[in-house]
Protein backbone atom coordinates (compact mmCIF):
# COMPACT_ATOMS: atom_id res chain seq x y z
CA UNK A 1 0.00 0.00 0.00
CA UNK A 2 2.76 2.60 0.92
CA UNK A 3 4.63 1.62 -2.37
CA UNK A 4 1.81 2.02 -4.34
CA UNK A 5 1.24 5.28 -2.32
CA UNK A 6 4.84 6.74 -3.11
CA UNK A 7 5.24 5.21 -6.80
CA UNK A 8 2.14 7.44 -7.09
CA UNK A 9 3.98 10.07 -5.96
CA UNK A 10 6.33 10.29 -8.00
CA UNK A 11 5.02 10.32 -10.40
CA UNK A 12 2.69 13.17 -10.15
CA UNK A 13 6.62 14.90 -8.94
CA UNK A 14 7.61 13.88 -12.67
CA UNK A 15 4.33 14.94 -14.18
CA UNK A 16 4.45 18.38 -12.24
CA UNK A 17 8.01 18.92 -13.90
CA UNK A 18 7.72 18.01 -16.70
CA UNK A 19 5.16 20.89 -17.35
CA UNK A 20 6.95 23.62 -16.96
CA UNK A 21 9.96 22.54 -19.32
CA UNK A 22 7.56 22.45 -22.92
CA UNK A 23 9.06 22.47 -26.24
CA UNK A 24 10.10 25.80 -27.89
CA UNK A 25 7.31 26.56 -30.42
CA UNK A 26 9.24 26.39 -33.65
CA UNK A 27 9.65 22.65 -32.16
CA UNK A 28 6.34 22.24 -31.59
CA UNK A 29 5.58 23.80 -34.45
CA UNK A 30 7.97 21.22 -36.63
CA UNK A 31 6.30 18.27 -33.91
CA UNK A 32 2.72 19.03 -35.74
CA UNK A 33 3.88 19.40 -39.15
CA UNK A 34 5.73 15.91 -38.58
CA UNK A 35 2.30 14.76 -36.94
CA UNK A 36 0.28 16.10 -40.18
CA UNK A 37 2.63 14.92 -42.85
CA UNK A 38 2.22 11.02 -41.15
CA UNK A 39 -1.38 11.96 -41.14
CA UNK A 40 -1.73 12.15 -44.37
CA UNK A 41 -0.18 9.10 -45.51
CA UNK A 42 -2.36 7.24 -43.33
CA UNK A 43 -5.81 9.09 -45.03
CA UNK A 44 -4.43 8.05 -48.28
CA UNK A 45 -3.93 4.42 -47.07
CA UNK A 46 -7.35 4.71 -45.27
CA UNK A 47 -8.75 5.62 -48.13
CA UNK A 48 -7.67 2.87 -50.45
CA UNK A 49 -8.05 0.31 -48.03
CA UNK A 50 -11.85 1.67 -47.57
CA UNK A 51 -12.47 0.97 -51.15
CA UNK A 52 -10.79 -2.17 -51.55
CA UNK A 53 -12.91 -3.24 -48.15
CA UNK A 54 -16.39 -2.18 -49.87
CA UNK A 55 -15.63 -3.79 -53.18
CA UNK A 56 -14.56 -6.63 -51.29
CA UNK A 57 -17.87 -6.85 -49.52
CA UNK A 58 -19.69 -6.49 -52.69
CA UNK A 59 -18.39 -9.64 -54.43
CA UNK A 60 -19.06 -11.00 -50.67
CA UNK A 61 -22.47 -10.24 -50.72
CA UNK A 62 -22.74 -11.65 -54.46
CA UNK A 63 -21.28 -14.92 -53.57
CA UNK A 64 -23.44 -14.76 -50.53
CA UNK A 65 -26.72 -13.89 -52.44
CA UNK A 66 -29.59 -11.75 -51.58
CA UNK A 67 -31.39 -13.73 -49.01
CA UNK A 68 -30.85 -12.01 -46.00
CA UNK A 69 -27.34 -13.89 -45.28
CA UNK A 70 -25.38 -10.78 -46.50
CA UNK A 71 -24.39 -9.80 -42.54
CA UNK A 72 -20.77 -10.35 -43.48
CA UNK A 73 -20.68 -7.85 -46.12
CA UNK A 74 -22.61 -5.55 -44.63
CA UNK A 75 -20.95 -5.72 -41.41
CA UNK A 76 -17.25 -5.75 -43.57
CA UNK A 77 -18.91 -2.05 -45.46
CA UNK A 78 -19.57 -0.36 -42.12
CA UNK A 79 -16.54 -1.32 -40.75
CA UNK A 80 -14.47 -0.06 -43.66
CA UNK A 81 -16.48 3.29 -42.94
CA UNK A 82 -16.34 3.79 -39.71
CA UNK A 83 -11.87 3.35 -40.34
CA UNK A 84 -12.01 5.72 -42.99
CA UNK A 85 -14.27 8.40 -40.88
CA UNK A 86 -11.58 8.06 -37.46
CA UNK A 87 -8.38 8.06 -39.59
CA UNK A 88 -10.00 11.70 -41.72
CA UNK A 89 -11.27 12.52 -38.10
CA UNK A 90 -7.63 12.55 -36.99
CA UNK A 91 -6.42 14.66 -39.62
CA UNK A 92 -9.18 17.10 -39.59
CA UNK A 93 -8.01 17.21 -35.82
CA UNK A 94 -4.73 17.90 -36.83
CA UNK A 95 -5.02 20.35 -39.12
CA UNK A 96 -7.10 22.10 -36.41
CA UNK A 97 -4.51 21.83 -34.32
CA UNK A 98 -1.51 22.74 -36.89
CA UNK A 99 -3.71 26.00 -38.14
CA UNK A 100 -4.08 27.74 -34.60
CA UNK A 101 -7.75 26.80 -34.54
CA UNK A 102 -7.57 24.39 -31.03
CA UNK A 103 -5.24 26.31 -29.26
CA UNK A 104 -2.18 24.19 -27.83
CA UNK A 105 -1.33 25.05 -24.22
Amino acid sequence: MLRRGGTALLFAGVALLSMGAGPAPEEERAMLEAFNGALTAMAYAAAGLAVFAIAWAGVVLMAEGAEGRSGRARTAVVMAVVGLVIVLSAKGIALALLSGVIPTP
